[in-house]
């Protein structure tokens, strides 16, 4: 690996794929270039979104890539959870001219990312505590869906462990709750976890609430905005559900994985950090009956980062070079 080498990194989920030129720098981390950002259902598929960037860089694209999916890495053809997008891993190389192309899920290549991040690029949710040197930490992030990783750190070795966490079902703690999950069974068939915790999920849980307005994923952004901004109670008391539910998944995925660290990443967390460090995502946090204890010693950071996967494919490709 040349010092200087540039690769195309691109970070492709539900609503949007982002692409940027990013500079391999051995012994540092990888440079992130300017941007680019395309709406998924305005392409019909990666092709056609990764033309438009190389027409808008100007100049002829590097032969190498290293690209995070928002799909589970497995079988020859990559199917996307909330897009229409479809990768073939037997052609796509060639398709878009590469010699060279490594393909990631988009929750691992965030939690590439977060290895390398800074302190200040860690931001306390809940505790003040260090995230361990040693041992693993849980990524998890809301967007179009619920992105959910590992990061296990042991002897100076980094590994990542990419999961479907997102999938798993809600666990409703209360009689309002329980009620949610049975208007979403009864909207989807089943009331998994990301249809609460996620974008979208806001959406729904503000339908289930009487909200007014004609809201789906297609204008969820503008719902966000209102619900943060406290305009609507109904879309305020919406976020506040969401948020709970937040801290208990947080907590339970922290136990899943034998976490004593835990990383909350995305745009949207972002979006909120006065709401994630508010009492009621750290009481769900910590509310795990004879584990109270153990999860009142388990740092939750805030990763500030503006386009961590990005920043992670670029770091994963660096990685994949080295063995």
């Amino acid at each position: 690996m040349a010092n200087g080498e540039q690769i195309v990194v691109g970070d492709i989920g539900g609503t949007h794929a982002r692409f940027a030129l990013a500079t391999l720098k051995p012994g540092a981390r990888p440079g992130i270039g300017p941007m680019k950002r395309y709406r998924t259902r305005e392409y019909p598929g990666l092709g056609a979104a990764w033309d438009r960037f190389a027409r808008e860089c100007g100049a002829e694209l590097p032969k190498s890539a290293s690209l995070a999916v928002a799909a589970p890495i497995e079988g020859d053809v990559l199917r996307f959870m909330n897009s229409d997008w479809r990768i073939d891993r037997r052609t796509v190389a060639d398709e878009l001219g590469l010699d060279r192309l490594v393909l990631l899920n988009d929750f691992g290549a965030v939690a590439h990312a977060v290895s390398v991040m800074t302190a200040e690029e860690l931001q306390p949710i809940v505790g003040d505590g260090a995230l361990p040197d040693e041992g693993v930490v849980s990524i998890l992030g809301p967007g179009t869906g619920l992105g959910v990783s590992i990061l296990s750190r042991k002897g100076g070795t980094v590994r990542v462990i990419e999961t479907e966490a997102a999938h798993i079902g809600f666990a409703p703690l209360n009689t309002e709750e329980e009620d949610l999950a049975d208007y979403i069974a009864a909207r989807y068939s089943r009331a998994s976890l990301e249809r609460v915790v996620s974008g979208p999920g806001l959406v729904d849980i503000y339908n289930f609430l009487g909200g007014a307005g004609e809201w789906d994923a297609n204008n969820a952004g503008d719902l966000w905005t209102i619900a943060l901004d406290r305009s609507d109670p109904t879309a305020a008391r919406a976020l506040e559900i969401l948020v709970r539910c937040f801290g208990s998944a947080a907590g339970d995925i922290s136990l899943a994985h034998g976490a004593m660290g835990v990383v909350v990443t995305g745009g949207l967390a972002n979006r909120m950090p006065d709401r994630l460090r508010g009492p009621a995502f750290e009481a769900r946090f910590t509310a795990k009956g004879r584990y109270r204890e153990r999860m009142q010693r388990v740092p939750v950071k805030l990763a500030t980062y503006a386009e961590p996967g990005l920043l992670g494919a670029a770091v994963a490709f660096e990685r994949e070079e080295r063995h």
